[in-house]
């Protein structure tokens, strides 16, 4: 499938930076926990495609399964 890259959601992805969030994400669960650290990509998309629709996080959910330019915010 080819996304189209006039898409807001690909625009988006490409405006976010998302290196620095990582550094910034990671550094400050590192401290707190002794387990794996989730993606962060994915848990920050997914909080942002939250507050962006207003849904919950079972909506989170779904609207990320049905939905490939918000896959691709979390790729």
């Amino acid at each position: 499938m080819v996304l189209d890259p006039d898409n807001r959601r690909v625009k988006l992805s490409d405006c976010i930076p998302w290196d620095e969030l990582a550094e910034s994400y990671h550094k400050m669960l590192s401290l707190r926990l002794d387990r794996p650290i989730k993606d962060t990509r994915i848990v920050i998309g997914a909080v942002i495609i939250k507050h962006k629709l207003s849904v919950s996080d079972d909506e989170t959910v779904e609207q990320i399964r049905e939905n490939p330019y918000l896959q691709y915010l979390l790729v």
